[in-house]
């Protein structure tokens, strides 16, 4: 599995595993210094405790995770999966960006259907290479 697809897993994982756990929590304890209050008896109109059932269903499985890079379209090299931050382009400065999403599909087991989310990365910096020299990114992906 990959670390993109642990960092989408990992959050359910734990998210299920918390609720699995309150149903299993221990009594508190009490104070011995403090005399044990008197539960208080429940009101003459109070409904019976809803039922809950038995086997939970999770919320939504996390089948597989891909990346989705953000092409960019300049005049001379065509379509690039970068861009630079500025109009004057050195080579080997720190001045090239890719976007990318990461696209993960979903089964949901209330509906028994399949589904798509895209959570936006924050973007990759790096060196810009010797050549071709990479379109400019649009203002509106700095945000």
């Amino acid at each position: 599995m990959t670390r993109l697809g642990l960092l989408v897993v990992l959050p359910l994982t734990l998210l299920l595993g918390v609720a699995a756990a309150s149903d299993k929590h221990p009594p508190a304890k009490t104070d011995s210094r403090h005399p044990a209050a008197a539960p208080a008896p429940p009101p003459a109109h109070s409904a019976p405790p809803a039922s809950r059932p038995v086997a939970a269903l999770p919320a939504a499985i996390v089948t597989g995770c891909r990346l989705d890079a953000h092409p960019f379209r300049g005049l001379q090299v065509g379509f690039a999966d970068y861009c630079r931050g500025h109009l004057g382009y050195a080579p080997g400065a720190p001045d090239c960006y890719t976007f990318a999403d990461e696209v993960c599909t979903v089964f949901v087991p209330a509906d028994a259907a399949w589904a798509e989310t895209r959570r936006v990365l924050a973007a990759a910096v790096f060196p810009c290479p010797e050549a071709p020299e990479p379109p400019v990114c649009p203002r509106l992906t700095w945000r």
